[in-house]
C-alpha cells in the first residue's frame, strides 16, 4: 500500500513446472514456463518499467555411475525469454548451456565411544565435488529488455545453472568451474538411525570468463555447524579472498536449548566496511499454551540497538500458533521506528 520502497510487480505471474523426470534411455529432463505481466514503479522522480515475459526452459541430462563411489551427469538446457509491451518494442532472447556435475564419495567408520556426548562410533563421509557450467553469449539487444527481474546484492556463490538463476532480465555469459569439498561426521542415534555431529562444507569458484571486478578464482566459502549434543549448536560462515587471504564475511551462531522449555542463539553478522551485527533470538515456555520470545540486534559500527522486539506466541488447539510482537527500531530512514505484528502460524492440518 505505501509507496516508500521500489517493488518488482507481478500482475500476475502464471507458472509451470516440470520436476525432473525419465525421459527413456537413462536420460532425465525438466521444464518449466511462466508467463508474467511485469510492473515496477520508481521513488519519487524515474522511469517507470513493465514488460509482458514469456520465460521457458528446457534441461535435460543423463546420469552415469561406472562404480558405486562415483557419478558424473552432463547437462545441456536452453532457455527462451520473450518481452512484449516494453515501451520500445519487442525481444527475443535465447541462451544456451553446456556441462557437467560430478561427485565423488568416501567414507570411512571410527570405533569411538563417548557416554557423555552420546558418541556410539563415528562415520566421517567426505564428497569432493565439481561442477561446470558453460553459458555462451546471449542474442544482443540487453538495452531493450527492461531490468526488473535483476540480480539482486548476495555474497554466498550464487546458484549454477541457467534454470536456478532467477534474475531472468539481467542473465550474461558464464564460464565457470565450481570445486567443493563436503565433510560429514555422524554417530549412531537409538530413535533417528544416525546423528550428525559436525558438518563443514567448503567451495570456490574458477571463473574462465570474468565480468568488470571480478577475479578468477572466487572467495574461499566455507560453512561450519557442529551439535555434539542436543541441547548444543555452533555454526559459522565465512568467506575469504583466495588472493590476499583477508576475511571478507564472518556469520556465526551458537544455541543452546532444553528441550521445549527454552532455547537461546546468540549471533553476529560481520561484512568488512558494511555490516558488525550482534544478535540474540530467545523462547521462553511459559505453558502449554503460552511462550514469550525476544528478539535483539545490536549495531556495533553504530553503538545502537537497531531491532527490539518483544512478543508472545499463543497455542490455539494445538493447531495454529499466533504470535503477537511490539518492535522498537533505529536507524530506518523510511519506515517508522515502531511495529506491531500478528503472525499465524499452521503446526498441522
Amino acid at each position: 500500500p505505501n509507496d516508500f520502497q521500489r517493488v518488482q510487480r507481478r500482475l500476475p505471474e502464471l507458472r509451470y513446472d516440470l520436476l525432473p523426470r525419465p525421459a527413456g534411455e537413462g536420460f532425465y529432463h525438466g521444464f518449466s514456463a511462466s508467463l508474467a505481466a511485469l510492473r515496477e514503479s520508481p521513488v519519487g522522480a524515474g522511469v517507470a518499467l513493465r514488460s509482458d515475459r514469456l520465460d521457458a526452459v528446457y534441461e535435460i541430462m543423463r546420469p552415469l555411475v561406472p562404480v558405486e563411489w562415483f557419478t558424473f551427469m552432463p547437462v545441456a538446457g536452453a532457455r527462451l525469454t520473450h518481452y512484449a509491451n516494453t515501451g520500445g518494442g519487442a525481444h527475443t532472447r535465447w541462451l544456451g548451456e553446456a556441462g557437467f556435475d560430478a561427485a565423488l564419495r568416501l567414507s570411512g567408520t571410527f570405533d569411538v565411544k563417548s557416554e557423555r556426548w552420546r558418541v556410539d562410533g563415528l562415520r566421517h563421509l567426505l564428497t569432493p565435488r565439481l561442477g561446470y557450467r558453460w553459458i555462451p553469449e546471449s542474442t544482443s539487444g540487453k538495452a531493450a529488455i527492461p531490468r526488473i527481474d535483476r540480480e539482486s546484492f548476495a555474497t554466498y556463490l550464487p546458484p549454477l545453472g541457467l534454470a536456478a538463476a532467477r534474475h531472468v532480465d539481467d542473465l550474461h555469459a558464464a564460464h565457470t568451474l565450481r570445486l567443493s569439498l563436503d565433510n560429514t561426521l555422524q554417530t549412531r542415534d537409538p530413535a533417528l538411525g544416525s546423528r550428525e555431529l559436525l558438518m563443514a562444507n567448503l567451495a570456490a569458484d574458477l571463473r574462465f570468463r570474468r565480468r568488470p571486478g571480478e577475479r578468477t578464482l572466487s572467495e574461499l566459502h566455507a560453512e561450519i555447524m557442529a551439535s555434539p549434543a542436543a541441547w548444543l549448536q555452533a555454526d559459522v560462515y565465512q568467506s575469504v579472498s583466495a588472493q590476499t587471504g583477508t576475511l571478507r564475511e564472518f556469520n556465526s551462531g551458537l544455541t543452546l536449548r532444553d528441550g521445549r522449555e527454552w532455547s537461546a542463539r546468540f549471533g553476529n553478522n560481520f561484512l568488512r566496511g558494511q555490516l558488525q551485527d550482534y544478535t540474540l533470538h530467545a523462547r521462553h515456555r511459559v505453558n502449554e499454551q503460552l511462550s514469550a520470545l525476544v528478539r535483539l540486534q545490536y549495531d556495533a559500527r553504530r553503538r545502537r540497538f537497531n531491532e527490539q522486539t518483544y512478543g508472545v506466541a499463543h497455542t490455539l488447539a494445538n493447531t495454529w500458533i499466533v504470535t503477537y510482537s511490539v518492535s522498537v527500531f533505529s536507524g530506518r530512514r523510511r519506515e517508522s521506528n515502531f511495529g506491531l505484528d500478528v503472525r499465524v502460524d499452521a503446526v498441522r492440518f
